[in-house]
């Protein structure tokens, strides 16, 4: 049975990595989707329903989640109204559908489209969806062709795009893995930004923020 999992949150999120959007934010209250900047507040979306904003590394476009009916099934479906990816500008024009929820197997499905982060070119954006009973799965969505596809189970995302080194726009992933003989464990693990290649084992941390704090303090030195 496909299942519903907690995803890994990273708090200390980089929507603010890019100079342009260092003073801004976006984020929901219940009744839409809001963007700050020095101070002023800008109401972009007013459905209840919209949630899990993402600011652009330019600052120019947020993405979110509009969610559907499909919130307290342990699946992702494609009826009677899925869950959206969606696209605003900063001034609240524009507001567009980029991908609709669908069923499907683990990495097919889609809805949620939590975690959202990018590249720091802004080019990809990465998202994690319902997948297995003991994980979810991250995918990867173009902003210039549109081609979303899956990349493979995980359960927490810190997109390195902030990192001015050889490391900069790798991938760390929460992987549920197991041993060989029996049992379980969830570290860490580092890729590529294709998500084809894996570079190696960063191992368990204690929370989100704590791979936050080792990336900016030690893995993303320059």
């Amino acid at each position: 049975m496909q299942h519903r999992v907690t995803f890994a949150a990273f708090a200390i999120v980089l929507a603010c990595t890019a100079s342009a959007a260092a003073a801004s934010r976006v984020y929901s209250n219940g009744r839409g989707i809001l963007f700050e900047h020095d101070g002023t507040v800008r109401q972009l979306t007013r459905s209840r329903h919209d949630r899990d904003p993402a600011l652009s590394p330019g600052g120019t476009v947020v993405v979110y989640t509009r969610q559907g009916d499909s919130r307290d099934n342990e699946w992702c479906t494609n009826a009677p109204r899925p869950d959206e990816l969606r696209e605003v500008n900063i001034d609240g024009t524009g507001d567009k559908l980029l991908l609709s929820g669908r069923k499907g197997g683990p990495q097919q499905q889609l809805c949620d489209f939590a975690g959202k982060q990018f590249s720091s070119d802004g080019r990809r954006l990465y998202f994690l969806t319902p997948g297995w009973a003991t994980s979810g799965a991250l995918h990867i969505y173009d902003m210039r062709t549109g081609e979303e596809r899956f990349l493979l189970p995980a359960n927490g995302l810190l997109v390195l795009s902030f990192c001015p080194n050889a490391y900069k726009d790798d991938l760390v992933i929460q992987s549920h893995r197991y041993f060989v003989f029996g049992g379980s464990y969830d570290w860490y693990w580092l890729y590529d930004p294709t998500g084809k290649k894996e570079l190696g084992p960063l191992g368990e941390f204690d929370s989100p923020d704590a791979v936050v704090k080792e990336a900016r303090e030690d893995w993303c030195h320059p």
